[in-house]
């Protein structure tokens, strides 16, 4: 079972909710942040993470954290940054503050002080905060259904962004999860710029059942999903180009 299946069952049934818990800390998790992760320069893995919180009905403040990227984006409704990170090393960074996870669904909320005790447990039980690296983790293919709806407004919009040479519309699969839409830019520029809008443009073309995102070509992961497709679109030459 993943994690998801093990949070639904967990809900349900409380003999599950060790399995979950255990499975949980040992798994990679995601949250939204206010700006892009940066690396900070002094530290092999050190990182600058900036958590947005948010608010329940009683007004109590709390981090949302997700199980995948696909309740993010369900929960977000719209572009967002967002970074994956292992949960145990999640929890000590913000052992303060209560999160929830996957709010507005089935989701489990852990107060600081519970947070605080899953620390002190892991820390007795030496299981140490690791997190894979997710390029593994994540192949590409060529979509197994049509995406002409998808690829023909993309065309339009992207033929009046002069910073866009090519772009790439592909399948993404993470682990055991449901294939994602994946659209790779060839581009110049600010990438929040462009994504914003464009992610707004075909919001209402893409259909239920489909889960849009993009990247630049300038990543790694970038380069390594459009090296599995043709580009849809290739932006015109200009007449000084030719």
């Amino acid at each position: 079972m993943n994690l998801d299946e093990l949070l639904k069952a967990a809900i349900t049934d409380p003999s599950k909710r060790s399995v979950f818990l255990q499975t949980l800390i040992k798994s990679d998790v995601y949250v939204i942040c206010k700006n892009p992760v940066k690396k900070e320069k002094s530290g092999k893995d050190g990182i600058q993470l900036e958590l947005i919180t948010t608010q329940n009905p009683n007004g109590d403040i709390f981090i949302p954290f997700f199980t995948s990227f696909r309740a993010l984006q369900q929960f977000a409704k719209r572009y967002v940054d967002c970074y994956k990170i292992n949960c145990l090393r999640l929890f000590d960074l913000i052992q303060s503050v209560s999160a929830v996870l996957n709010p507005n669904s089935y989701g489990k909320e852990f107060s600081s002080q519970e947070i605080k005790s899953i620390l002190l447990i892991a820390r007795n039980l030496r299981i140490k905060a690791i997190s894979y690296n997710e390029e593994d983790t994540i192949s590409y293919r060529p979509a197994e259904h049509s995406v002409g709806h998808i690829t023909k407004a993309a065309s339009k919009f992207l033929a009046k962004q002069p910073n866009v040479d090519k772009a790439y519309i592909m399948e993404m699969i993470k682990g055991c999860e449901r294939p994602q839409i994946l659209m790779v830019l060839d581009m110049m520029g600010s990438t929040r710029k462009l994504f914003v809008p464009l992610s707004k443009y075909l919001s209402k073309i893409v259909k239920s059942n489909e889960h849009l995102c993009f990247i630049s070509y300038e990543q790694d992961m970038g380069k390594k999903a459009a090296a599995t497709v043709e580009p849809f679109y290739v932006r015109k030459k200009r007449y000084f180009e030719k």
